[in-house]
């Protein structure tokens, strides 16, 4: 059975999360999501815009559910993909 491409980050965020702050994993959630849909669509701007979604979609969520919003937090996921984009 052949894992997913976007399962490794997931795991490796998680493997983090008990020696990284919660500002780090989102940026490192941004670059996953960002790297991921970059490299399926070959468009950074759309790599970029998946890291601002997932930001923002992860604050939506915590707002539903009884977590801590910040906007910090979805700056943080959203700055990822500024290391996945080549200049």
């Amino acid at each position: 059975m052949r894992v997913p491409l976007f399962i490794l980050p997931l795991l490796c965020m998680a493997a983090l999360s008990a020696c990284a702050n919660d500002k780090t994993l989102h940026f490192v959630a941004g670059a996953a999501a960002s790297k991921y849909v970059t490299h399926q669509t070959q468009s950074p701007i759309s790599g970029c815009a998946a890291a601002l979604t997932t930001g923002i979609a992860k604050e939506v969520y915590d707002s539903k559910f009884g977590g801590a919003v910040e906007a910090y937090d979805a700056i943080a996921t959203s700055v990822g993909c500024a290391c996945t984009v080549r200049f």
